[in-house]
């Protein structure tokens, strides 16, 4: 099902109407006289922007310039193995390479330039010629080879960089953009591809159903995958006998045409690299495509998931009211595939396809359950963004579970329920964070878990609730009353026992209580109001709990993180509101 949504994108979009070459960066030209001369190297990476979570967006040294580079024809995979006229620098030029890779460096350079050699005798092409002049050059004479690699190394390349030449007379283009080689190349590309395709097995594929020649390798690359390989990755690959069935060898298991491959693997990178539209969010180590049956706008979809655009959400809450959709027909379904590399292979995630309408719908609901008051109770906070919510449940970035962003994106757009583990992830975080892990994104993600189990949660501080929720709002009062007394500790006395009340409140709060009592004691000499507030509070939650229960199990630890959360906001609200208040009297009185 998967490859035949892809399959159906890349005929939409018609990313298979030349074969015999794939759009790739290229950001090092070696420029070249007509006679073969070594010219200098040009770099063309450019620049990229790159949002930032925390602050503006960043500018950095782009991946180069895209070009209609040479189709592979083989396996990328395999020793020796070199592309025509454009390729990776290891396999082009002598530089310096890890020690474990030189033999294999050196035999595809051995390639590169016999197949250089080659197709400019079979072409006559005067640009290819000065190309393989250079080449005997460049490993005949030491001193030009250093030349060289002195020019490489003062413009840092990046891992997997790919270079091709520039002939002089071409005024800048690249031997890639000549006709006379595009031409050439094609004829080579399908004479290659008629002759794979007659000797192979063949089968029925399973992406089209036609009976046909069935690729042994699916010789595309995906590249820009989390967690893969700078060269490349393989979503269909059958390198150990271990894959192998029935006597059938390589990705002939996979019953795959080769179009169809080809097509997979071309709408998957053209997914990636966001050629016509917003097709893509990254979050916890996943990356997550996103597609449509027809043509139509799914970025507001996108925005609304990583958080780039709050009016969007407001826009779905409108959108629900008035019975209306937004932009896209709802017999348009939406498609959604999330993608991790683990070194050489992609690994499918998750896939979801869904009716658009249903997704809108669903993506409402998620808000609405994500929504919750801010740390300051002044408004309350409904959207936020996808790659934030996974951090909630970890330390950092690499501490992700690779789970968790598919988990979410389920919840966000099939209204599922989230596992426990999400739960137990958030609270775990509490617990080790003390008082600075009171984020709203994690709270209000905790909201949303038990809201999806059938805890009934409110945004924001309500008089009455469950124990749990009861007790927590009692440790945020007990904090306060340390704070009102001593000021700013070293360690409150939420960073030194949360984890323990946030469990067995009947085995802490005792000694909570006695602590509180002795700061009220302070408070009454000092701040006779606030010590009267807290007793007031005090006796409030005391009144609606019988007994302080001796044991919480996860959903209550997860309502007792919010009945603190909300007391805390709602004390951090009155506060501002006292403050405001005291300033505008001080403005009347001396008006």
């Amino acid at each position: 099902m998967i490859l035949q949504r892809l399959y159906q994108l890349a005929e939409r979009e018609n990313l298979l109407d030349d074969p015999a070459f794939e759009t790739l960066p290229v950001p090092i030209i070696i420029k070249i006289a007509d006679d073969g001369r070594y010219l200098g190297i040009e770099t063309r990476h450019g620049e990229t922007t790159v949002p930032q979570k925390n602050g503006p967006p960043k500018t950095q040294r782009g991946r180069g310039k895209e070009l209609a580079v040479p189709k592979a024809h083989g396996s990328t995979a395999t020793s020796g193995f070199a592309r025509y006229f454009a390729d990776t620098l290891a396999r082009v030029l002598p530089i310096p390479v890890e020690p474990q890779n030189e033999k294999k460096s050196e035999a595809s350079r051995d390639t590169f330039w016999r197949q250089m050699g080659e197709a400019a005798t079979a072409s006559g092409d005067p640009a290819l010629k000065a190309v393989v002049n250079f080449g005997r050059s460049l490993f005949a004479d030491e001193k030009l080879a250093d030349q060289v690699r002195a020019g490489i190394a003062d413009i840092k390349p990046g891992p997997g960089d790919r270079c091709t030449f520039a002939f002089s007379s071409d005024e800048g283009f690249t031997i890639l953009d000549r006709p006379e080689v595009q031409a050439w190349w094609r004829k080579f590309y399908a004479r290659f591809d008629e002759s794979r395709q007659s000797e192979g097995p063949r089968g029925i594929c399973q992406v089209t159903g036609e009976f046909g020649p069935v690729a042994t390798v699916h010789a595309t690359k995906l590249s820009r995958i989390p967690g893969g390989i700078a060269s490349g990755v393989s979503l269909v690959s059958n390198d150990k006998q271990a894959f192998e069935s029935y006597g059938l060898e390589k990705a002939v298991n996979s019953a795959i045409g080769y179009r169809a491959a080809d097509g997979y693997t071309r709408a998957i990178q053209f997914l990636i690299d966001e050629k016509s539209q917003r097709t893509k969010v990254n979050a916890g180590g996943t990356v997550f495509l996103f597609w449509g049956r027809q043509k139509g706008e799914i970025d507001d979809l996108l925005n609304c998931l990583d958080g780039s655009d709050a009016s969007l959400v407001a826009k779905l809450f409108e959108s629900a009211r008035g019975g209306r959709e937004a932009n896209v027909a709802d017999e348009n379904m939406f498609y959604c595939l999330a993608l991790s590399g683990n070194a050489a292979r992609a690994v499918a995630r998750d896939y979801l396809e869904s009716p658009i309408s249903e997704a809108k719908e669903n993506l409402r609901r998620w808000f609405n359950d994500l929504r919750v008051v801010n740390r300051d109770g002044s408004e309350l906070i409904t959207t936020f963004p996808l790659w934030q919510l996974a951090l909630a449940t970890a330390l950092n970035s690499e501490a992700i579970a690779p789970t968790t962003a598919p988990q979410l994106l389920n919840a966000a757009l099939q209204g599922q329920m989230l596992g426990e583990n999400i739960l137990a992830a958030c609270l775990r975080r509490l617990q080790a964070e003390g008082a600075h892990g009171f984020t709203a994104t994690r709270l209000g993600l905790i909201k949303l878990v038990l809201i999806r189990k059938g805890i009934a949660m409110s945004d924001q501080v309500v008089e009455s609730g469950s124990a749990a929720y009861v007790c927590g709002r009692l440790m945020a009062v007990f904090e306060r009353a340390q704070w009102g007394a001593l000021g700013e500790v070293n360690a409150n006395v939420v960073d030194r026992l949360y984890a323990t009340a946030s469990t067995t409140p009947g085995l802490v709060f005792p000694r909570l209580f006695r602590s509180a009592q002795q700061h009220i004691s302070k408070l009454e000499s000092e701040k006779r109001g606030m010590a009267t507030n807290i007793k007031k509070d005090i006796e409030n939650l005391c009144s609606q709990v019988q007994q302080l229960p001796h044991l919480l199990k996860l959903e209550q630890q997860g309502e007792f993180a919010l009945g603190f959360y909300h007391q805390r906001a709602e004390y951090r609200r009155l506060s501002t509101e006292n403050k405001e208040r005291r300033e505008e009297q001080k403005q009347t009185t001396q008006e």
